[in-house]
């Protein structure tokens, strides 16, 4: 049983790695050619390590990554930078949501792959229909407005709610 985890360099995704090393789970990681991972996931044999950019990544070549994990999961997030927070890609997570969504697809599977993505804090499950202040309602305006990123996790999770 393998495991697909984009984003694997982040904060959130080296966490993740590390627990699925512990109990010895195979992991494929695809990563940005200039990341900075552990020399210890380098001569781990449980670990395939993919150099790529996510939104270079055709749906036919994610597929072929997929088809021999049983589950994915994305913890892309945007940089903590000017750049980051405002510049492209802006649907960053979106898209890779979409991409593996589609990879998964393309494959004839005896099981459904589990997808898991991380997400915001800052995102609510729209299904739950809350009641939300004036107050809450403009704040969260306001950061959408101020924080694109917020918007790009949102959209993530509504895909996935949503299409999925």
């Amino acid at each position: 049983m393998t495991t697909l985890i984009v984003g694997a360099s982040g904060a959130t995704g080296k966490l993740l790695v590390e627990q699925l090393l512990v109990i010895e789970q195979k992991i494929k990681i695809i990563v940005r050619p200039a990341s900075n991972i552990p020399d210890s996931w380098k001569n781990n044999n449980n670990i395939t390590i993919i150099y790529a950019n996510i939104s270079k990544i055709s749906v036919e070549e994610m597929s072929g990554y997929i088809k021999d994990c049983h589950a994915a999961a994305s913890c892309l997030g945007h940089n903590l930078t000017l750049k980051g927070l405002y510049g492209h890609p802006r649907r960053l997570v979106t898209d890779a949501v979409n991409l593996i969504h589609e990879a998964i697809k393309m494959n004839t599977l005896a099981k459904p792959i589990k997808f898991v993505l991380m997400n915001t804090a800052g995102n609510s499950n729209r299904d739950l229909n809350e009641p939300l202040t004036i107050g809450e309602k403009l704040l969260t305006a306001l950061l959408r407005i101020a924080l694109p990123p917020l918007v790009d996790d949102e959209n993530a999770a509504d895909y996935l709610r949503v299409k999925v």
